[in-house]
Parts: structure tokens; C-alpha cells; sequence
């Protein structure tokens, strides 16, 4: 991949050095180290980071492994964590609603650090169009956007021009280990397009509508138990039309993401006698995955073979 022209996105970054706003931050998910202190919300981003940063950085993830992402909400106490850091960095109000108006309190309660960059990572598209096909603003939008390996690469920019934006110094590091990640997610990209050719079904029943941009760029469709947000759970209408359709399309696996309840996945899959699989959405990992070392490439892969088995393909 040719990377893009970093001037706009670097200059969007230096004006933020001007920002006021500060968030709230948990304890250490991966070991600290570096001299640029970042404060993460969720995975993706602590491993894109982590990849770019190398040795110069020391980073915090907020929400830890094994929680719930969509219920996370930061502690008053996390204040002083954020207001030492140098980045801040997020996804998209989408998924973390809370984090712009804790960055903001925080900063006013407890004297933060005025300095600190905050960057989004995730932007609609100027077309507005979701991949669904219908309009989206900034409350419906589909924040996974990591599930696409491409996509990921833009995040990875953004991540690149803040770190060099604050950094000058490891620029050259900070340029050569974002090279080689776009490599390899481009490599991912490529293995994950193979695995998902040849398929006998075109759609997966997904325990969340998590994998929009996953369904989009390897050409399937996901029939969700619930929506956007798991803990916002479909009513009795809502599941017998999704067993409908799983009898009626010859679905024979449910895919479950492994931290949130399995309950709607369950029910379905005792009344089509589906298999349970699990399908990652990739928002925090679960603490054996943490534990284990597993990475954000080990469970893209995991995840093709899940898809894989799910839709049949060859």
C-alpha cells in the first residue's frame, strides 16, 4: 500500500495540541515502557500503537480485558492517568460515547494536561452511505472498523501523524515499524480474501451487527441477533424471524462473540440445532487471549476460519 499524503492528517493532529480536553484511563493491560505515554480506548488501538510505537511509547488501554466494551464507563479516579499522557487515543463516538465529555470533565476537575493530542481514528465516509445502504450519521455509524484490515491501515495513519506530530524525534522509527504493519495487513487482507472465496452461502447469523465492515469488504451479509449494541437485546418477533431465515437459507453455525452473553445464540441454536462458533469483533480480548499473547492478526485469522466454516467455503 502507498502510503498517504500525511500533511492534512498532521496538521489536523497539530491543532489539536492546543486541545483542553482530557479522559479517563484504567489499569495497564500491556507492559509499560517508552518514553511517550499513550492512553488507549480498546484493543485495536493499543495494537496498532503498540506496532508504530515500538520501544518510544508506554501505553494504557482502558478498557481491560474480558470487560464488556459497550457497557464500559471510566472511573473519576482514571483522571490523573490521562493527564499525563501525550496522546489520547479513540475510536469513534459511536462506540465510545463517553469519551470526548470525560476527556472534557476531567481536564476541568482535576488541572489536566492541556497538551494532550486526542485523536479519533474512525470518520464517516463523505458519501454517508453505510454499507447497509442507508443513511448514517455519527450516533448509527458502525465503529468496527479494525474488522476490515484495510481500514485498519487508516487507522494506522492517524495513529502514525499523532505519534510524529508529538514525537519529531522517532519519526523515522515510527515511519518504518507503520510500513511494515501495512505489510502485513495487507497480507491479511489477502489470506482472509482466499480463505472466504468459493462459498457456498452468501450470509452468517452474527450474535451483534458488529461485522458490517467485515460483510462489506469480503462480500457477505450478516443476520443479526441483535443490533449495533449487544446489550440492546431483539424482541421474541425479532429471533423467530431470524430462525426463520436460518431454516430457510440452510444456515448450519451461529456466530457468538466470546465476551458478551450467548444467551439469543443459544435459544437459536436449540430451535435450528445450529453449532455455536465464535466470531470475534475484536473490541478487547478476552484475558486467556490476553494472557496467551494472542494478537490482533492471530484472531483476524481465527476469525476467517469461523466465516469459512460458517459459509462453506471451499
Amino acid at each position: 500500500m502507498t502510503r498517504s499524503n500525511p500533511i492534512p492528517m498532521l496538521l489536523f493532529v497539530l491543532a489539536l495540541l492546543s486541545a483542553t480536553f482530557v479522559a479517563c484511563a484504567g489499569d495497564l493491560e500491556e507492559p509499560a515502557g517508552g518514553e511517550v505515554f499513550v492512553v488507549t480506548t480498546t484493543y485495536p488501538l493499543t495494537y496498532i500503537a503498540q506496532r508504530i510505537g515500538g520501544g518510544r511509547v508506554a501505553i494504557t488501554q482502558l478498557v481491560k480485558p474480558g470487560v464488556e466494551a459497550h457497557d464500559f464507563e471510566p472511573a473519576p479516579s482514571d483522571a490523573r492517568t490521562i493527564s499525563e499522557a501525550k496522546l489520547f487515543i479513540f475510536n469513534h463516538p459511536a462506540f465510545e460515547g463517553w469519551a470526548l465529555n470525560a476527556a472534557s470533565a476531567s481536564e476541568s476537575g482535576n488541572g489536566g494536561n492541556a497538551g494532550v493530542v486526542i485523536v479519533q481514528t474512525a470518520f464517516l465516509e463523505s458519501a454517508v452511505e453505510d454499507h447497509g445502504g442507508q443513511a448514517v450519521d455519527d450516533t448509527t455509524f458502525d465503529p468496527h472498523i479494525w474488522l476490515n484490515p484495510l481500514q485498519a491501515q487508516e487507522q494506522a495513519d492517524r495513529i502514525l501523524s499523532a505519534l510524529v506530530a508529538v514525537d519529531p524525534e522517532g519519526a523515522q522509527l515510527y515511519t518504518r515499524n507503520a510500513d511494515g504493519l501495512d505489510v502485513e495487513l495487507v497480507a491479511l487482507d489477502e489470506q482472509i480474501s482466499k480463505r472466504l472465496s468459493s462459498c457456498e452461502l452468501d450470509s452468517v447469523v452474527v450474535s451483534h451487527l458488529a461485522f458490517g465492515h467485515m460483510a462489506e469488504r469480503y462480500q457477505f451479509k450478516q443476520i443479526g441477533l441483535a443490533g449495533l449494541s449487544p446489550e440492546f437485546e431483539s424482541g421474541p418477533s425479532q429471533i423467530a424471524g431470524v430462525i426463520q431465515r436460518i431454516d430457510d437459507l440452510g444456515i448450519r453455525h451461529i456466530l457468538q462473540e466470546p465476551i458478551a452473553s450467548d444467551r439469543l445464540a443459544q435459544t437459536a441454536a436449540t430451535e435450528t440445532g445450529a453449532e455455536i462458533l465464535a466470531l470475534h469483533p475484536l473490541e478487547v480480548r478476552t484475558t486467556d487471549e490476553a494472557s496467551r499473547g494472542l494478537s490482533y492478526i492471530d484472531i483476524m485469522q481465527a476469525n476467517a476460519d469461523s466465516l469459512a466454516t460458517a459459509l462453506r467455503c471451499g
